[in-house]
C-alpha cells in the first residue's frame, strides 16, 4: 500500500537555502484512507526527527488535536513506611553526604555502579507526592547537590561521567514513591544515550561550526510556537518529544558540565524552570514526570564547549493507559507521540507570560476542574507562587 508523500514548505533535511541552515526536520505524511462506520477516513501524519540526537517522532495530527480528558490524580497517598521518610534511621544504608543546601544523599540499597547513590530534599521527613509541592528550594538542591557529586565521582580512577535523573510522583518509574534523584558514576564506557546525542552534536559542529544547541535555539526562537521561555535560560516543547509534554531546558552559557558553573551561574539556571512544573501540574494535569540531565564526560567537558550544552530534559509519565512507551517505542526506537508539542506550549507560554489563571486549569474528561485542584491552586497562587 503506497504512503503519498509531502514534504512541508522549508523544512527538508538538514541544509542551506538562501545562506540559512534547515535544523529541524519535519516531514507530513498521508496515510491510506479507510472505511469507518460508513464513512471515508483520511487525514496525514508529522514525522520529526530531534537534530540532537537523531530519535524520530511520529505524531498523528487528527488525534494530537483531540481535546482529550485529563484525569488528574491528586488522591495519591505516601505508602506507608517510606524509608525515604526516615532518611536517619536504620531503614537507609549508613554511608550519608548533608549537603550544605539541606539535601541528602544516601547510598542506593541495590547499587548497579560502582558510586551509586540517592539525593532527598528538604524538609526531610515529608512526603511530597505533587507537583504543587514543588519549590525553588527543592529545584536548587537539586542543582547543588549534583554540583557537590561531580566533584566527589571527578575523583574516582576509571569513572567516565555520571548520570543525574529524578524522579517525582508515584508513578514516575521509580521502585521508591518518594520524589528523589538517583545519581552514579559512569565506569567504562558512556551510556549509549548521550554517547549518540554526543557524537550527532559532533558531527554538527564539524560540519557548520557553530554549536548544534545554539541553532537549534536559534531556529525555534525564529519559528516560536514551541518556545515556552527565552530570558535567562530557554525553554521550549521538544520539537521531536519522546513523551508527550516533553520540555527540553538549555542554558545560554556555553557550558558543557555542571563543573564549570559557578553557585551564581547554577541559580540563574534553575530559578525560572520552576514555572514549567507548576504549569504542567496545573494546566496539564501531570501528576509525574522525570528530569534528566545531559552533560559532556569528564575528560571532554572542556573541548566539547564548543559542540555541546549541558541541559534538562523534562518528561512528563502518564499514571494510566494508554501507556506512554509500548510496543513501537520499544521495539523500533520510535515515539509515538498524541499531543502537539505546539499545544504544550502555547499552555506552558501562558503561564510565564500572564501569570497563573485559574480558567486554565486541567479539565477533566467531564469539562469539569477538579476541586482539589483549584484548592491547590489558591494555596500555591496565595503563597506567592514562586514560579
Amino acid at each position: 500500500m503506497a504512503i503519498a508523500t509531502e514534504e512541508l514548505e522549508g523544512r527538508g533535511a538538514i541544509s542551506s537555502a538562501g545562506g540559512a541552515t534547515k535544523f529541524l526536520q519535519e516531514y507530513r505524511e498521508r496515510w491510506d484512507p479507510f472505511n469507518f462506520q460508513g464513512e471515508e477516513r483520511e487525514g496525514m501524519f508529522l514525522v520529526r526527527v530531534d537534530p540532537l540526537s537523531g530519535n524520530q517522532s511520529r505524531i498523528c495530527e487528527d488525534r494530537a488535536k483531540r481535546n482529550i480528558g485529563i484525569r488528574v490524580d491528586l488522591d495519591i497517598r505516601p505508602v506507608e513506611n517510606c524509608a525515604f521518610c526516615k532518611p536517619f534511621t536504620d531503614a537507609v544504608p549508613r554511608n550519608r553526604i548533608e549537603h550544605e543546601c539541606g539535601a541528602l544523599t544516601i547510598r542506593n540499597l541495590n547499587p548497579w555502579e560502582r558510586s551509586c547513590v540517592v539525593t532527598l530534599y528538604p524538609p526531610l521527613g515529608q512526603h511530597r507526592p505533587l507537583l504543587s509541592d514543588l519549590y525553588f528550594n527543592h529545584l536548587e538542591c537539586m542543582i547543588e547537590s549534583e554540583y557537590d557529586l561531580a566533584l566527589e565521582f571527578a575523583r574516582q580512577p576509571g569513572v567516565v561521567g555520571f548520570t543525574d535523573f529524578t524522579n517525582w510522583g508515584p508513578y514516575a518509574g521509580a521502585s521508591q514513591q518518594h520524589p528523589h534523584s538517583q545519581r552514579t558514576t559512569i565506569t567504562g564506557v558512556l551510556d549509549p544515550v548521550q554517547t549518540r546525542e554526543l557524537e550527532r552534536c559532533r558531527l554538527l559542529y564539524d560540519q557548520y561550526g557553530v554549536n548544534p544547541f545554539d541553532m537549534l535555539i536559534r531556529e525555534e526562537r525564529a519559528d516560536g510556537r514551541r518556545l515556552v521561555h527565552d530570558n535567562d535560560i530557554f525553554i521550549a516543547a521538544q520539537f521531536a518529544p519522546t513523551f508527550p509534554h516533553e520540555i527540553i531546558v538549555i542554558p545560554k552559557h556555553d557550558i558543557a558540565h555542571i563543573l564549570q558553573t559557578n553557585s551564581a551561574d547554577r541559580r540563574q539556571i534553575i530559578k525560572p524552570a520552576l514555572g514549567v512544573f507548576h504549569a504542567l501540574f496545573f494546566y496539564g494535569g501531570i501528576t509525574n514526570l522525570n528530569v534528566a540531565v545531559h552533560m559532556a564526560p569528564f575528560a571532554e567537558m572542556d573541548e566539547a564547549r564548543a559542540y555541546f550544552r549541558w541541559h534538562i530534559h523534562i518528561y512528563p509519565r502518564r499514571a494510566s493507559l494508554p501507556s506512554d512507551r509500548a510496543g513501537a517505542e520499544l521495539g523500533y526506537d520510535l515515539n509515538v507521540i498524541d499531543v502537539l508539542p505546539e499545544n504544550t506550549a502555547a499552555k506552558l507560554r501562558a503561564w510565564f507570560d500572564d501569570g497563573p489563571r485559574e480558567e486554565l486549569l486541567a479539565r477533566r474528561p467531564d469539562g469539569t476542574t477538579d476541586p482539589k485542584l483549584v484548592e491547590l491552586f489558591h494555596r500555591c497562587v496565595g503563597q506567592t507562587c514562586p514560579s
